[in-house]
């Protein structure tokens, strides 16, 4: 077993143990992410790599998409970045998705989340600008003072005070000077910063996802994955499928079905060909026949009760 393939296996057990409902690793050869894990509200999309320098910018649109139509986070979890081992306790970003080694993810689960991020320049700390005025002021110092001690202009002091991030050794002698912890947690978060690639989908996908959107759901294709798309309205999540025949897929299907499992979606296969399956390995079958025949929400929620 490779560093990876050891770190995923280390990872998946630990979120068990933590009591996560965990998808197996490597479900049909999963791309986008490698696990999808819930407890409760919480809700992960974990896309792990030995090395982080390894991820692409082609894996942040669909972690985008999924992260936001599943109420989950997404994080990378990796162990090195170029040559260099990723520090505990620190927050990276690639291509605008944060990173956290795995002792870091222990201690994000265990509600210890980071207030060091990486960014260009070193390692810089949020400041709770409302508590480091509270120190200051009942310390009697001026803002002035503050900037002398530290050797910088008013006008930092200010931003400090304002929610601005400060160098690590700026922190440390801020905290040295007024005698307390005034860090603020990092928003461990996808940041939207960069322009992101276009992701669309094409043929009997996007046949399938337009009549979805044209029945009354939002829809959103999902590459690189078992399942193509995702489905939400008010009342329904679906995980959707397309297929030219189900009965050709079936590793596809149960990986699809163990995926809806962990959300606590509702799998649908949309098949090009007619079928008289209903249904397979727990999964909803429609024709695509069928399915242009339904022209809104409720003839489609009717449907699947049927």
């Amino acid at each position: 077993m490779d560093q990876r393939q050891q770190l995923i296996r280390d990872i998946y057990d630990f979120l068990k143990r933590n009591d996560f409902v965990v998808s197996e690793p490597d479900l049909y050869g999963l791309v986008t992410f490698d696990l999808i894990c819930r407890r409760g509200d919480e809700r992960y999309i974990l896309k792990i790599l030995y090395n982080v320098n390894t991820f692409s910018r082609i894996g942040v649109v669909p972690l985008i998409k999924m992260s936001v139509m599943t109420w989950s986070k997404t994080l990378i979890i990796g162990e090195k970045a170029g040559n260099n081992m990723l520090e505990r306790g620190v927050l990276y970003f690639r291509h605008g998705v944060p990173i956290l080694s795995f002792e870091s993810f222990k201690d994000y689960i265990a509600g210890e989340p980071p207030f060091i991020y990486s960014a260009p320049g070193g390692f810089y700390v949020g400041i709770n600008g409302q508590k480091m005025r509270i120190l200051r002021e009942q310390n009697n110092y001026s803002i002035g003072y503050i900037a002398q001690k530290l050797g910088v202009s008013r006008r930092s002091v200010s931003l400090y005070e304002s929610g601005s991030s400060a160098t690590i050794d700026i922190y440390l002698k801020l905290e040295s000077i007024l005698r307390g912890d005034i860090s603020r947690n990092v928003d461990v978060s996808i940041s939207n910063e960069e322009p992101m690639p276009v992701n669309a989908a094409s043929g009997f996908i996007n046949e399938v996802l337009t009549v979805m959107n044209n029945i009354g759901y939002i829809s959103e294709y999902i590459s690189r994955n078992p399942f193509d798309g995702l489905s939400y309205n008010s009342d329904s999540h679906l995980i959707i499928g397309a297929f030219n025949n189900v009965n050709e897929n079936t590793n596809r299907i149960v990986s699809i079905k163990k995926i809806s499992e962990v959300l606590g979606d509702i799998p649908v296969l949309i098949n090009k060909e007619n079928s008289n399956k209903r249904n397979i390995h727990g999964c909803t079958i429609i024709s695509f026949n069928e399915l242009r025949k339904i022209y809104d929400v409720d003839s489609f929620n009717e449907f699947l009760e049927k």
